[in-house]
């Protein structure tokens, strides 16, 4: 898109085509700035509760992937024997639109996950219980909570790559936490996240951080 600088004296008339292009490149910019969005990859996230393991050297057989590293996963979070609770839990600090995790799990095809996502003015969002996929054999995506891209490992174990929409992309996460809701379904996390963030306006951002520190 060119603009052409073209200064206008006061009491000038402006022409119809002139006028409407105007305001056809203005429409444009807007809609871009508006898609404009930035891709962040953590990786080798480390959580302070939640049982891990690599995907190899020294993983329980139901969780042995037969290498030491796919894409970039490197470790993984579950709850051990036939118990629910917290999988793991990741600092985040900063502002997401859409969340890409990695899991997978023993027994799959259930609805076995829960996210919260912790803001960091002091509220919570709580996922629906959340499908998951099975790690023993590539299945179809589904309706219900498909992945959006996987990893196969030598012994032809997998890995799913999921999205969740974050309710309030205006504010800001300080963590993101994983739940395994259902005994004996071996629900594990790997230690990658991907957050992908609507670009904000200058003026905007700054007024979101003046309002952390009211």
């Amino acid at each position: 898109m060119v603009i052409e600088r073209k200064h206008k004296n006061p009491g000038d008339l402006i022409r119809s085509e002139e006028w409407n292009q105007i305001l056809d490149e203005l429409i444009d910019l807007r809609r871009h700035i508006d898609e404009m969005s930035s891709r962040d990859t953590l990786t080798s996230l480390e959580s302070p509760t939640g049982t891990s393991c690599g995907l190899c050297t020294g993983a329980p057989q139901d969780l042995n992937y037969e290498t030491e590293v796919m894409g970039q996963i490197t470790k993984q979070y579950y709850v051990g024997g036939a118990e629910v609770g917290e999988i793991c839990k990741f600092g985040i600090n900063n502002f997401a639109d859409i969340i890409y995790y990695w899991s997978a799990a023993t027994v799959g095809r259930e609805d076995v996950l829960k996210i919260t996502l912790e803001y960091t003015d002091g509220s919570n969002f709580t996922s629906d219980k959340l499908f998951i996929h099975p790690w023993s054999e590539l299945s179809r995506k589904g309706d219900k909570n498909p992945y959006v891209e996987y990893l196969l490992s030598p012994n032809r174990r997998v890995w799913y790559k999921y999205a969740l929409q974050n309710p309030h992309p205006d504010n800001e996460i300080r963590s993101i936490t994983f739940e395994d809701v259902s005994p004996n379904s071996g629900a594990r996390i790997a230690n990658v996240v991907q957050f992908v963030t609507r670009v904000m306006p200058l003026q905007a951002a700054i007024k979101g951080r003046l309002d952390l520190l009211k």
